[in-house]
């Protein structure tokens, strides 16, 4: 948002520097971009030339140069400028000119008294004509002319760049009243004059108020459509737009000014006596101001008659709508619009505007007559005319809500002892109505301030106005809601590492999803956290799940050819418990295609599978105690039925790995016949992890292991977890370590039975161990599986 300085002072009475005012901006939090010095800010330098150079007795840089100022008058400076020459033209400043705050005295340099000096573009302040050297000026300027006259006024323009839950920002008014709040001082709004109105206005026929909330105009009889006044366009000049006539500036500058969009209508384009707001068809052709033709759906909204659409609402015209030449009735447009439906509207399309821009963050609903009136005096004044009364179509006025709070709150979400009476100042500068005559206080936010409906919200306008330093450095008090739990954030960052360190490519994907994409994963909308002001058409939710993001990255990198894929992700995720928002931390990932995407020699492209999958989560969630893989007693939609299992933490579902089913791939147009997935949460294994606990490297095994094979035969009910659960639980006077090499069903096995072969390695870090001793580990395990699981050796 550009801000113009001199504009800026309309409203507010300030006496800063623009390099004060930036810092100003900087402790509100807003950031600037830049800040560009424009016009002249010195007094008493005047146009000379130079008529004779000579050298400086006492110096061999410096020149003595005399000038003429016209009318028989000389002077004589001294000057050090390499670019002097005999007769050029420039800016002299005599003795007792200003140059900025600098005022000029009569100076001794090198045992020569100068009495002025010959400026140079940055010495003028004049930062865009930078030059080396002194500014020479054009040859054709008479002697004497006061230089200032050739730049005009000095001013600053400022560029701010506003955060999107700052709508309010977006204007000169906006940005007075922070400054109001910050330096106590009074904005003072233009003079309006209410002007009553002759005859009526069009009829209004709102036909969805939900996406149009309040709806303002009035028409404007009889007008000459003529330039704009001087001032307004060099204002818009300033602020980046091109003057075109006074009934499209007035709507530009009235924007710009209280940061409430108009638009004007040629009234002899609108059929019959009636605008009507609606939504519109499917499929509704509609031709933009710039000769753009748009398809429409039903969710875009239209502004027109009963006939046909003149405008897409709050974002730009129609290609007849515009204003001519020759006009000379105009319905005038004051409008709130719903963000959400501007926002989706503007980002499906690709059409953006200035007015677009503040709709779809949020414009103030209560400015729409005030503007409106603002406009309607300023086109009076330059086009004449007679205006109509204003019709306002309001059937829900916007309050925002109360909130309740104490001092003590406020203190102890920022850890400050702010006082009350500072805290009173502050609320009352910033609130429509604020009462701290009883406990708690109250406070109703101004209908531009829709950001301020809890005491959290408060509590940063709190710490904005007072200054952040008054929160006291070191172990602060303060209360942060909604803070990340350190635990969450280390356990990603460990399982991030191990997967990228299994070959996993690591995806960063946007935090949203569409309701198509829920459904297509089994997930109810509403368990999901809806996001009110949508960024884009299908950004409507919260993730509540990494999968479907995960499954998009596999179609992107399909179309490009890409197929052999591992990739991963670690984030949080959002859903609704008992309406309330709440997060998880979560991990995911997905495999499809090839483990080698080239061949080596004669061997075979190994495929990842299901063993592969739980391999990779036996390595990732190895450290952590409680962890089990058991079969899903019911897989989601999105999984594979028979090929899912549930990854169980201290006795609760934390996640599932598995197959991901054939029609849920179809719905994310994924090609590959499998892709293997999994998706956990770490909220269970944060309870016996702490980021500084580490476990030390053990030392690598000086003697060889004692190797046994044991095969047995049990029921085919008996799960591998109760085998390996079984071989660890059995007390052993050494370390033995084993794995599944062998499953058999067939011949030579009973019906209802399975044999299963594991490999041993017995060992121990003294010595090499006997074979007795291994023959009598060995039967220990043989006997504990006969005991617990029915077990019989083959």
């Amino acid at each position: 948002m550009k801000i113009l300085y001199s504009w800026l002072k309309d409203f507010i009475d300030i006496d800063l520097t623009p390099e004060e005012l930036a810092q100003k901006f900087t402790q509100l939090g807003i950031e600037v971009a830049s800040v560009e010095k424009t016009g002249a800010d010195f007094e008493g330098v005047q146009v000379a030339q130079i008529t004779q150079i000579e050298n400086h007795p006492d110096s061999d840089h410096l020149h003595l140069v005399t000038l003429d100022l016209g009318g028989g008058k000389t002077q004589r400076v001294v000057c050090g400028a390499p670019n002097v020459a005999v007769g050029q033209k420039v800016p002299l400043a005599r003795v007792g000119a200003r140059l900025g705050k600098t005022v000029l005295t009569p100076a001794k340099i090198r045992g020569v008294v100068s009495e002025g000096m010959i400026c140079s573009s940055d010495e003028l302040g004049l930062t865009h004509t930078r030059a080396r050297g002194i500014l020479v000026l054009e040859e054709d300027l008479p002697l004497g002319t006061d230089v200032r006259s050739l730049y005009g006024p000095a001013d600053a323009l400022f560029d701010l760049e506003i955060t999107s839950n700052r709508p309010d920002l977006l204007s000169h008014l906006g940005v007075a009243r922070e400054l109001s709040a910050l330096l106590n001082l009074p904005v003072h709004m233009p003079k309006v004059e209410e002007i009553a109105g002759e005859g009526e206005s069009l009829q209004m026929d709102v036909q969805d108020p939900k996406a149009c909330p309040r709806y303002t105009g009035r028409l404007l009889r009889g007008v000459k459509n003529a330039p704009s006044a001087q001032l307004i366009q060099d204002r818009l000049a300033a602020m980046g737009l091109n003057p075109k006539n006074a009934l499209v500036d007035v709507t530009n500058y009235v924007m710009f000014e209280l940061g409430q969009p108009l638009h004007a209508f040629d009234r002899s384009e609108i059929e019959g006596d009636t605008i009507v707001v609606r939504r519109a068809a499917a499929g509704e052709k509609f031709t933009l101001l710039d000769g753009r033709e748009l398809t429409l759906d039903e969710n875009a909204l239209l502004i027109g008659d009963k006939q046909k659409a003149t405008a897409l609402a709050g974002i730009m015209g129609g290609l007849d709508s515009g204003i001519k030449e020759n006009t000379q009735e105009v319905f005038l447009e004051s409008a709130y619009f719903d963000a959400p439906t501007i926002n989706k509207t503007s980002k499906k399309y690709g059409v953006s505007s200035d007015s677009s821009q503040r709709f779809e963050r949020g414009a103030d609903i209560g400015m729409t007559v005030f503007a409106l009136q603002r406009a309607t005096q300023l086109l009076l004044a330059c086009c004449g005319g007679r205006a109509s009364q204003i019709r306002d179509v309001y059937p829900h006025p916007f309050e925002n809500p109360v909130v309740s709070f104490t001092p003590a709150q406020i203190n102890a979400i920022l850890g400050a002892d702010l006082a009350e009476e500072k805290l009173k100042d502050i609320f009352t500068r910033l609130a429509a109505r604020f009462d701290a005559s009883s406990t708690p206080w109250t406070f109703q936010a101004p209908t531009h301030r829709r950001d301020l409906n809890h005491r959290w919200d408060l509590a940063e306008e709190a710490a904005r106005f007072a200054g952040f330093d008054c929160i006291p450095a070191g172990e602060s008090r303060a209360f942060v809601g909604f803070t990340e739990n350190p635990k969450g954030v280390d356990l990603l960052e460990i399982f991030g590492q191990k997967l990228a360190g299994l070959g996993f490519y690591e995806c960063k994907n946007i935090d949203f999803l569409g309701e198509k994409e829920l459904q297509a994963f089994g997930f109810e909308t509403k368990n999901a956290v809806k996001i009110k002001n949508a960024m884009a058409q299908g950004w409507d939710y919260l993730r509540p799940t990494l999968l479907p993001s995960l499954l998009k990255n596999i179609e992107f990198n399909e179309r490009r050819g890409n197929k052999d894929l591992a990739l991963f992700e670690t984030t949080r995720t959002f859903t609704l418990i008992k309406g309330f928002p709440a997060e998880a931390y979560t991990v995911a990932g997905v495999l499809c295609g090839r483990l080698t995407a080239e061949p080596f020699f004669q061997a075979e492209q190994a495929k990842p599978d299901f063993f592969f999958l739980k391999g990779v989560l036996q390595d990732v969630l190895g450290g952590f105690e409680g962890v089990q893989f058991v079969p899903a007693e019911k897989a989601p939609v999105y999984m594979h039925p028979k090929i899912c299992m549930d990854i169980v933490a201290h006795g609760k579902k934390i996640g599932v790995f598995g197959a991901v089913h054939p029609l849920t791939l179809q719905n994310f147009s994924v090609k590959a016949a499998e892709v293997w997935a999994f998706e956990f949460s770490a909220k269970q294994l944060e309870k016996g992890y702490h980021a500084q606990h580490f476990h030390p490297a053990q030392a690598v095994a000086q003697f060889p292991p004692s190797l046994r094979d044991l095969s047995v035969v049990v029921d085919k009910a008996v799960s591998y977890r109760q085998l390996a659960q079984t071989l660890q639980n059995t007390p052993l006077p050494m370390t033995m370590h084993f794995a599944l090499i062998d499953l058999y069903e067939g011949e030579h096995v009973p019906q209802g039975k399975k044999s299963v072969t594991f490999t041993l390695a017995f060992s121990a870090p003294e010595r090499t161990l006997k074979d007795q001793e291994t023959d009598e580990a060995f039967h220990a395990l043989v006997n504990n599986l006969q005991e617990k699981l029915g077990a019989q050796l083959r």
